[in-house]
């Protein structure tokens, strides 16, 4: 995977992680390493282990995907508010191991101005994602899927489960990949803080 990073690697293992979260920290959202920045959460490392720096081919933005109903949306018409673009699918096992704190998360955003949105790799979505969220008890979470994986293959999706974090602004901020526990509590904090639309400065 393509990568570029603009620190040097150090060598000694003991500061491995270290690096990696940094790095992480720097390419996915620099302000977080200005020094005239307080009070700002860290990135939690089980989430820096599994960053990587954004990429989103052209028109990403406007891709298509679709709701339950086949009605199409984009990414650009949800700009407003901080996204976290799930990718996954039914027949795939890690996704769900982590569909359950998902769908807490889904619920736990609920006006923070951050929506967590599912997007199935299915062939058959349409016919087997919702029944599929049903069984499970996964109401929080509602049924979406990319319509021969367009989308996917724009943001560079190549494996499952997969995130995307998109900010109010409709600014791509990274990927994870792999698994998380997404309703840790400092997870949920860090989301909230860099996606969530910034409350406008009163003028002087």
């Amino acid at each position: 995977m393509n990568r570029k990073i603009s620190l040097k690697y150090v060598k000694v293992s003991v500061l491995l992680s270290c690096v990696i979260a940094f790095t992480a920290i720097v390419v996915i959202s620099p302000r977080l390493a200005s020094a005239e920045t307080t009070n700002v959460l860290p990135m939690p490392p089980q989430m820096a282990a599994k960053m990587r720096a954004p990429k989103a081919g052209e028109g990403a933005l406007d891709t298509p995907f679709f709701n339950a109903k086949k009605e199409p949306l984009t990414l650009s018409s949800l700009k407003g508010r901080g996204l976290v673009v799930n990718f996954w699918a039914t027949w795939c096992a890690p996704c769900i191991r982590e569909m359950p704190s998902l769908n807490r998360l889904a619920k736990s955003l609920q006006g923070t101005g951050v929506e967590l949105i599912t997007i199935s790799e299915d062939r058959k979505a349409l016919k087997v994602v919702p029944p599929f969220l049903k069984a499970h008890g996964w109401d929080n979470l509602k049924p979406y899927y990319d319509a021969k994986g367009k989308l996917s293959r724009r943001l560079d999706i190549i494996g499952l489960p997969s995130t995307v974090l998109i900010n109010a602004e409709g600014v791509f901020l990274g990927r994870i990949m792999g698994t998380l526990e997404w309703d840790a509590p400092e997870i949920k904090a860090f989301l909230i803080q860099d996606l969530a639309p910034k409350p406008e400065t009163p003028k002087p």
